[in-house]
């Protein structure tokens, strides 16, 4: 960041010129002080859009949490209703074996749509994609 910039009318004429490993040691340093400066800038930018959404994620967090032990207590509830019937462990097994298998279907078809979504994405990114091919000029679709 404290970088020393030497502008070209503080170059002495008659200075002894630089050889290439000099050159390309400057090249590289400069380089490196670029990359570390925007590793900064992404950390800095990156905290500020934390320190702007934290408040909506906790309380996002203590939503799903709550909406967790709601369903938990209403799992309770259709196990005791069923034990009522038929014996507490039947119950409290047809009740696991069910929501295993919501939870199966609402994970494949999760999963569906995030690899439909990252294939739309992966094309949409394409160079060209939703312009002319840049050789003949129409458009592709």
């Amino acid at each position: 960041m404290h970088a020393r910039v030497e502008q070209l009318g503080d170059v002495k004429r008659g200075s002894r010129p630089r050889s290439v490993a000099e050159v390309l040691g400057d090249v590289v340093r400069h380089l490196q002080e670029i990359l570390r400066s925007e590793i900064r800038l992404v950390y800095v930018q990156a905290r500020a859009e934390l320190r702007t959404f934290g408040s909506a994620g906790a309380l996002i967090v203590a939503g799903v949490l709550g909406g967790f032990l709601s369903v938990f207590f209403l799992l309770f509830a259709v196990v005791a209703a069923l034990s009522l019937v038929i014996k507490l462990w039947v119950a409290a097994l047809l009740v696991a074996i069910g929501m295993a298998v919501v939870c199966a279907v609402l994970l494949r078809s999760g999963a569906h749509l995030i690899r439909s979504r990252a294939d739309m994405a992966a094309t949409s990114a394409e160079p060209g994609a939703g312009e002319g091919t840049p050789w003949t000029g129409t458009p592709t679709e």
